[in-house]
């Protein structure tokens, strides 16, 4: 008697179905609870805890380290994207600093790090298709990518809404 074998989900439907759930929790997290709080707040006060999200992205540096991805991952693919995120997060922090101290420039570091931030999510989604990467060993990387991804979308989406339409504090420097 011969019992068929069952096929594993494909690893890009399991991906797709991950993130797009994690992504709608984070839309409704942010526009049932976040938005409602901020929209009471001057734009500067309100942009600081959506930037703070981007100051973790140095967790995507973990696509260096050695053995955290599948020997097969090109090492093109895995410079790329964990800079890419080492400098996000560098921009996100020299962002926050700069809005703490109320610096004149800060909206506009606010906007390289959310441009920056974003132009390298969207290339890390785009790469990631080109090098298949989700057919090899991803490790924690998987978790980010389904779980922190999500929220840095979420976050650049409120931040731009901040930008475009927040209201801007009375003190400048």
């Amino acid at each position: 008697m011969h019992t068929p074998v069952k096929q594993a989900m494909e690893p890009i439907v399991l991906f797709s179905i991950q993130f797009t759930l994690s992504l709608l929790a984070y839309l409704l997290i942010a526009f049932w609870y976040v938005v409602p709080r901020l929209s009471r707040l001057p734009r500067e006060a309100a942009l600081v805890p959506l930037v703070w999200v981007h100051a973790f992205r140095t967790v995507g540096g973990t696509i260096l380290a050695p053995g955290a991805v599948g020997a097969g991952v090109p090492m093109e693919f895995r410079t790329m994207i964990g800079y890419g995120d080492l400098i996000t997060a560098f921009l996100a922090l020299v962002a926050l600093a700069a809005l703490r101290a109320r610096f004149s420039g800060a909206i506009a570091l606010v906007w390289l790090m959310v441009i920056v931030g974003l132009l390298d999510t969207v290339n890390a989604i785009i790469q990631s298709m080109r090098f298949n990467v989700f057919t090899y060993p991803l490790g924690i990387n998987w978790v980010i990518v389904t779980i922190y991804v999500p929220a840095l979308l979420v976050s650049s989406l409120l931040i731009f809404m901040q930008l475009l339409g927040g209201k801007p504090s009375i003190s400048r420097r």
